[in-house]
């Protein structure tokens, strides 16, 4: 059994993981009293991805939940390819077999997007859809102390009290991101064990601009707001949308250990992404049930498993591929239909050989 004081010390420093990053080994000695903090991340394998702040790379972020149609055979993935890449997240329920959860970015103060939902609706693909714009978001770090280090399992789901979220300060102080900021986080998030040589020749730069850039830019300047790790087996993805706004709710929210991040959207509504471990699920859904309860509000709620790999979950990165060496987002409505009329010709074709 590990010792209470260790469970603390790594609870420490997967608390400052989630706040800087896993790079800096020095600060994060310092900030732990760890002496060897590279070797007990590399043994614990934890898994560490950037969260980007949208707002600071020129996006917007929108939660859309789509109804397929009777007949619609489209699979998570195959969103990714009618969006031309604009969704971050593109996730099936696993309580329905008509729900489909979309993340979306685009470029902002842009809705275009919007077109491409109104073509499937058209095309008889989905039958309904409700879009909501983000205007506020709040990253949570899990509280590891609550963490079985050697089971790698949560023993405890629901806190006793809320958690704080990150309060960043915003460090961009007017500074524009270029396109090696946007490739390197890019290409961080799509592979968090990608190598800084792999991603330089990726894009065709020496390895130092993409340290510079990373360091100095990406997390220097803030275009992260916090970095999403990940230790142990996660089994799902829950996507919750609550019909209320009221900041306490969001608070109880945050007493349910995985829950990563709530987003404020226009329609007066909250959304919530959490992840966890199969034994979690009931107890999250009992939590979510007693709130609306206590504090009369209706709600929505998906899940989404992990496994088996891209039926239900389909992540990807920032587009960086649509932000171009004059650091400028460029995507038009006219590429977006053409290339969704390209993309659904594909899947029509391959769908009908099966």
């Amino acid at each position: 059994m590990i010792d209470s004081t260790v469970v603390q010390k790594l609870s420490r420093l997967l608390h400052y993981v989630q706040r800087f990053g896993d790079h800096n080994y020095e600060l994060l000695g310092e900030l732990t009293g760890i002496e060897n903090v590279e070797n007990v991340l590399s043994n614990l394998k934890v898994l560490v991805g950037p969260s980007p702040k949208f707002r600071s790379l020129g996006l917007s972020l929108f939660h859309t939940t789509i109804k397929l149609s009777r007949d619609s055979k489209l699979q998570p993935l195959d969103f990714y390819y009618l969006f031309d890449g604009m969704i971050i997240a593109s996730l099936k329920d696993v309580l329905t077999s008509d729900t489909i959860v979309l993340d979306v970015v685009f470029p902002r103060g842009r809705w275009d997007f919007v077109q491409i939902l109104e073509l499937m609706s058209e095309r008889g693909l989905i039958s309904d859809y409700k879009t909501y714009l983000e205007y506020k978001k709040e990253v949570y770090p899990v509280d590891y102390s609550m963490f079985n280090f050697e089971t790698l399992t949560f023993e405890k789901v629901i806190l006793d009290k809320p958690r704080e979220p990150f309060q960043l300060p915003d460090l961009t102080d007017d500074f524009k991101p270029d396109w090696i900021d946007l490739y390197t986080l890019g290409k961080k998030q799509a592979d968090p064990l990608r190598s800084w040589d792999e991603i330089a020749e990726s894009i065709g730069v020496t390895t130092d601009e993409v340290i510079h850039h990373y360091f100095d830019h990406v997390v220097g300047k803030g275009l992260v707001d916090a970095f999403y790790t990940y230790l142990g087996k996660t089994d799902f993805r829950m996507s919750l949308i609550v019909n209320d706004t009221n900041e306490e709710i969001a608070r109880e929210l945050s007493r349910i250990v995985t829950l990563l991040r709530i987003s404020y959207l226009h329609n007066d509504k909250i959304y919530a992404f959490i992840v966890g471990q199969n034994h979690m699920l009931v107890s999250i859904l009992d939590f979510i049930n007693s709130l609306s309860s206590k504090y009369n509000f209706a709600y929505e709620v998906y899940v989404h498993p992990l496994s088996p790999p891209m039926r239900y979950v389909i992540s990807s990165s920032i587009p960086y591929e649509h932000f171009t060496k004059d650091n400028k987002w460029s995507i038009t409505l006219r590429e977006l239909k053409d290339n969704f009329e390209k993309e659904l010709n594909r899947i029509l074709s391959e769908r009908s050989k099966l």
